[in-house]
């Protein structure tokens, strides 16, 4: 009797604990699964508030990016219609080339020699003269022009008042050549 009264104490009390086990289990998975669920949700958030900020981080790239293009049109727009007006102003110090010296010596031939040359001949080249240096100063102005543009348009001279036949004809050819490379990028 006695072990029996032990016995029953004992499973029972070992009934107990596994009882009181299982409560405290199930109350530490309760708190366990609470918790787990607080974590999610918090990741969730977390995960939301990220993907918020990379949207718009992308939207500002998207708009940094049509901003960007929409300059270098408009650069390239402007630089093409500067290299319009530059190309007739090219052509035409090529076609008017001249220098002072030419003059000098075609004014003392006519008056050295004035059978050969007229003072007419004379005057037509001081009126070509004139245009040429108008054209030049215009050719030297858009040239800065177009380089602050970003059109590279090298020329193998630094000073403008003494440019080469050569010279200009290069110069003219660079600039038709850039302005058919722009008519290709509108």
């Amino acid at each position: 009797m006695l072990v029996e009264l032990l016995a029953g104490a004992a499973f029972g009390f070992l009934g107990g604990l596994m009882t009181a086990w299982r409560i405290a289990a199930k109350g530490a998975v309760l708190a366990w699964l609470e918790d787990l669920r607080d974590v999610v949700k918090v990741r969730k958030t977390d995960r939301r508030k990220k993907q918020a900020i990379r949207h718009a981080k992308l939207d500002q790239q998207v708009a940094a990016d049509a901003t960007a293009k929409e300059a270098e049109r408009k650069r390239v727009r402007r630089a093409h219609a500067e290299l319009k007006k530059a190309l007739p102003i090219a052509n035409e110090a090529v076609r008017t080339h001249t220098s002072q010296s030419f003059l000098d010596t075609l004014a003392y031939a006519s008056r050295t020699f004035p059978t050969l040359t007229h003072q007419s001949e004379v005057d037509i080249e001081r009126a070509k003269l004139v245009r040429y240096l108008a054209a030049i100063d215009q050719l030297s102005s858009q040239v800065e022009t177009l380089s602050g543009l970003g059109v590279d348009i090298t020329r193998r001279f630094s000073d403008w008042s003494e440019v080469s036949y050569v010279d200009l004809e290069v110069l003219a050819a660079k600039i038709d050549k850039a302005t058919k490379e722009y008519a290709l990028k509108l």
